[in-house]
């Protein structure tokens, strides 16, 4: 491991994968879902990261995922406000 490379950490993984899904989940409550796509990509990058025991990558796997679903819940709300207008 070098010095640049973070110890992977089982619980750390867990606890941060579980806030991840908090979010999402909140925002989809709101009726908007990421692409299956994409959903499926970034599932594929964390299991990556997990299976080569990678904290940086799987960080980089769970900011992707829950951006991608903020931007799904931005878009729709924008899409709303101009329906309103």
């Amino acid at each position: 491991m070098s010095a640049s490379q973070e110890r992977w950490s089982e619980q750390e993984a867990i606890v941060l994968l579980q806030r991840a899904g908090k979010l999402v989940e909140v925002l989809e409550a709101a009726g908007v879902r990421m692409p299956q796509s994409e959903r499926e990509q970034y599932h594929a990058r964390l299991l990556a990261a997990h299976d080569a025991q990678d904290m940086a990558a799987y960080r980089i796997a769970l900011k992707g995922y829950t951006e991608t679903a903020r931007e799904a819940y931005r878009k729709a709300k924008k899409g709303v406000k101009h329906e309103e207008r």
